[in-house]
């Protein structure tokens, strides 16, 4: 090429003029009309004009020309019409050089000015022509059309960027102003973005109208929701992005309208039951429970006892009424949560007719169990019942019921306990551990604290709970019909009794225990002693033990309502859900502990050293139950088991974050 050759080349999309110094082996070095020099290669250069420039002018001078050269080029552009130009040429179907084009549109006298007027209109293009290689081809007017129609909708997109930008930018001040059409869009995307992050459908979308509106914040989407009022500040996102539902569809809510209507009306009879209202049961829960669903009672049969152990029967409830089982499949358990429940069946039952209420007759599911003053088992029966409770008493009012020796709640109690010896005969084990407690408050007060899961009404419920469940368990293994059972392989290393809760022994011996597996057939349970054992005492609460009933109460009219395969496919539908679900609430809770520990940076707490790493320790909170990671520290080494005092440095509870240091 030669010297002083005036050159265009594409620089951030930007057409720039410069003039050609010299010319190297696939270089060249130019001077621009920016004033600086550069070198290029020949692929790099865009159009080559067939107006030459004096080198020997003095630099000024030829940066000058150059700016010159550029604005009569975007002067002469205003002077063209694509659209016109393109409606004379198309059809021809063959490739146009530059130099005809211009002809075309200026005349023969056109000069490298307009040439390179229209290579620059040319470039802005994208509508009517494509360029390939040296020449431009007209494009086929349906093209023309798609393209047109994708230019509006990238100017729209534009307008709404700009406009939600602004708005946004505003609330992010601290403003609000009048929102722009799309607020309902905009809403959509960011709480896209605040549960999923980087994984959200549009994410780069959302990335784009936040730094347009100069936000970067990584809770942006987040803060801007509770800001517009989309969300409180404490929101489960958990249970937004497990997309876990809290509300009743119509259909489910329609039938238990039924079922309160039949309800109205009194018990209906069935062949099968009993009628146990002598018994006079009594139900031990938390003062804080709404949903009821065991009760216990106790009857003198000669020198023996019969203990009645009642479950609440929601499975004859819920026969005919497909649309309340499937939601409770879909749903799996009831989530407790510091700030709220989320009920497997809708509260009119579970809080209503299947719950036991002291006072009303409700139709229950007995397990009658004759024992002998050894705690010795000598018959048993289960059978469909019709019960009213007469006394319902608090764990704590037990406690002290006991201490005062309440007669009905002592014998109950003995034989519990007896019960608890019996089965630690045949290697049941069991790591003792506190009962954390995280509740919040309607005010959003939170409050923390420990119970004692070892406490004499816990044990004993407890103990009544595992026998109902083992009987059960037999029945079903007996009979040879399929039930969802919970099985446990012995521990890896012989775990020592426990008889005080330790942290440190819990993580390890936690870390030699097999996992509890779920099967549809039998197997023992080394952690209850249980050589078959599966859950039904929480009908209300969780799915598996309401399915359990159905399956019970067929077997005892002879008639199973599953078989294994159609047990298998609910285990694959259901387990999943009660994994996520065990997620939410641990994950929720943390949370709450974390927002409780926010306004209490820099108190102290005792902890206990359970585990070193390369750059950190695992902790456990003894005032919170809590385990979390502490970074180590070069100047302090700590072994397992150590007690320290630790201060809590910083605490985010929606990032998750708590930071604490030994003191």
């Amino acid at each position: 090429m030669e010297i002083g050759k005036v050159v265009a080349f594409f620089e951030q999309k930007r057409i720039l003029c410069a003039a050609v110094l010299e010319a190297k082996e696939n270089k060249y070095h130019l001077l621009t009309e920016e004033n600086r020099e550069i070198s290029l290669g020949p692929n790099r250069i865009a159009h080559i004009s067939s107006r030459p420039l004096h080198v020997n002018l003095p630099r000024e001078a030829m940066v000058a020309e150059l700016k010159m050269f550029g604005e009569r080029q975007k002067e002469l552009m205003r002077a063209i019409s694509l659209k016109d130009l393109w409606e004379v040429v198309c059809g021809e179907g063959e490739g146009i050089r530059l130099r005809d084009l211009t002809e075309l549109v200026f005349d023969s006298r056109a000069t490298s000015d307009h040439e390179m007027a229209l290579f620059r209109a040319l470039a802005d293009d994208r509508i009517y022509f494509k360029q390939k290689g040296d020449l431009y081809e007209a494009r086929d007017p349906e093209k023309v059309e798609q393209v047109f129609l994708q230019l509006e909708r990238e100017a729209e997109q534009e307008r709404e960027l700009r406009e939600s930008s602004v708005w946004l930018a505003a609330v992010w001040a601290g403003g609000m102003g009048p929102p722009p059409e799309t607020k309902t869009r905009i809403v959509a995307l960011l709480k896209e973005m605040a549960l999923f992050g980087p994984e959200a459908p549009e994410y780069a979308r959302g990335k784009a109208l936040l730094e347009r509106a100069r936000i970067s914040s990584p809770q942006a989407p987040f803060e801007l929701l509770v800001r517009l009022g989309e969300w409180g500040e404490d929101v489960n996102l958990l249970l937004l992005q497990h997309q876990i539902p809290q509300a009743f569809p119509e259909k489910v809510i329609g039938a238990v309208e039924q079922i309160l209507g039949q309800a109205e009306k009194g018990i209906p009879g069935h062949p099968q039951d009993r009628d146990l209202i002598f018994l006079h049961p009594l139900t031990i829960d938390s003062e804080f429970t709404r949903d009821i669903d065991d009760a216990l009672s106790l009857e003198r049969v000669g020198e023996d006892y019969q203990v009645g152990i009642h479950i609440s029967d929601v499975a004859t409830f819920l026969d005919g009424h497909e649309e309340i089982f499937q939601e409770a499949m879909s749903r799996a358990t009831s989530i407790y949560l510091p700030d709220q429940r989320i009920p497997m069946i809708p509260p009119a039952l579970s809080e209503g007719t299947c719950s036991l209420v002291a006072g009303e007759k409700r139709r229950a599911f007995s397990f009658l169990v004759r024992v002998n003053s050894e705690g010795k088992i000598l018959e048993y029966e289960i059978t469909p019942s019709i019960i009213q409770v007469e006394r319902r008493l608090s764990y704590e009012s037990v406690d002290q019921l006991l201490e005062e020796e309440d007669e009905e709640l002592t014998r109950l109690h003995q034989i519990a306990d007896k019960l608890f010896r019996r089965r630690a005969e045949s290697g049941v084990f069991f790591i003792p551990r506190p009962e954390r407690v995280v509740r919040v408050s309607r005010d959003r007060e939170i409050s923390i604290f420990k119970r004692d899961r070892e406490s004499p009404s816990q044990k004993m419920v407890s103990e009544f709970m595992i026998l109902a469940n083992s009987l059960a368990a037999l029945f079903l293994k007996e009979k040879g019909i399929p039930a969802i059972y919970r099985t446990q392989m012995e521990p890896r290393e012989k775990i020592p009794p426990v008889e005080k809760f330790d942290p440190l022994q819990a993580y390890r011996l936690r870390r030699v225990m097999n996992r509890v597996e779920v099967s549809t057939r039998p197997s023992r349970h080394s952690g209850l002693g249980a050589e078959a054992y599966l859950t039904l005492t929480s009908p209300i609460r969780r799915f598996y033990d309401l399915l359990i009933e159905k399956q019970i109460l067929g077997a005892l009219g002879g008639n199973p309502v599953f078989n294994e395969a159609q047990l298998e496919e609910i285990i694959s539908r259901v387990g999943p859900t009660i994994s996520k679900v065990g997620l939410v609430e641990e994950l929720t809770e943390q949370y709450w502990i974390f927002r409780y520990l926010e306004k209490r940076v820099n108190s102290t707490t005792r902890a206990v050293i359970l585990d070193r790493f390369s750059n950190k320790y695992l902790v456990h909170l003894n005032e919170y139950l809590l385990e979390v990671d502490m970074s180590a520290n070069s100047s302090r080494d700590f072994v397992p088991g150590d007690e320290i005092l630790v201060r809590v440095e910083r605490a985010n509870a929606r990032a998750g974050v708590l930071k604490i240091a030994p003191v």
